[in-house]
């Protein structure tokens, strides 16, 4: 059973656009809408109880970062990604990854690897209770605490924006077979990066994102991804849109 979005505290701090900008980015790396599902303005702003610019402005932050598509004559809609769209991102993410565990080599390694083992600690006992969300979760936090290693601003907001459509990539295949894997394989990168293996981390890091796309695309057709070359039917080219139907405007928090 789902529970409708919780209308915006304005006594929440940030601005109300950005906070706007969280809680729909989160809907949407979580899976709360299903892939060509259109997103309205009017509906969405019923929801947050908010008016529509704020809305407005999360739609155009979230097209930009790539987790939502514009298309003419159907407004903004959770995209259906494409073999593609999972390669390039995890070709972008083993080019940041690789440069950044070097760097942050060169600062406190011991401290990084002892957080990075506590992350892999965490990701076990979520395995353990079979929530994968959670697993998906911290396995976006391992990678981020490498880049946070750099202290580069800069390559952090790009990393962010990475891994916010890896997670949605990743939600999209939540329950899905293979993902046991990754506690074992964040285990060995951890042990890598306290070993300060430049080399080893990145042979094996590129073997560990290579197995994360080919999962994904073996489990495309199922879960919203476009195999290589595949179209999409006449229902999923007109989507689903949380404007016309009711039952679609509820997500869950």
């Amino acid at each position: 059973m789902t529970t409708p979005i919780r209308p915006i505290d304005p006594a929440q701090g940030s601005t109300l656009g950005a906070i706007v900008t969280d809680q729909l980015r989160t809907h949407v790396i979580h899976g709360r809408f299903e892939p060509g599902t259109v997103l309205g303005e009017v509906a969405l702003a019923e929801q947050f109880g908010v008016s529509r610019g704020p809305i407005r402005e999360a739609l155009q932050r979230l097209v930009q970062e790539g987790l939502l598509r514009r298309e003419p004559r159907r407004g903004i809609s959770v995209p259906r990604f494409a073999a593609a769209d999972v390669s390039d991102v995890y070709l972008a993410r083993e080019a940041i990854e690789s440069a950044a565990m070097a760097v942050a080599l060169r600062g406190d390694a011991r401290a990084l690897a002892a957080d990075l083992r506590a992350i892999v600690d965490r990701m076990r006992a979520a395995e353990a209770r079979e929530d994968w969300v959670v697993v998906a979760d911290l396995d976006m936090a391992f990678h981020h605490r490498i880049v946070e290693a750099t202290h580069s601003p800069r390559l952090a907001r790009l990393y962010t924006t990475v891994l916010a459509e890896t997670l949605a990539f990743f939600n999209m295949t939540a329950r899905s077979p293979g993902r046991e894997q990754l506690v074992a394989e964040h285990h060995e990168l951890a042990e890598l990066i306290a070993a300060g293996d430049v080399e080893g981390y990145r042979r094996t890091l590129a073997r560990h994102l290579s197995e994360s796309v080919n999962r994904l695309t073996r489990q495309a057709p199922a879960h919203g991804v476009t195999p290589a070359g595949g179209g999409r039917s006449a229902r999923s080219r007109r989507g689903r849109s949380i404007v016309t139907r009711r039952t679609t405007e509820e997500v869950v928090p």
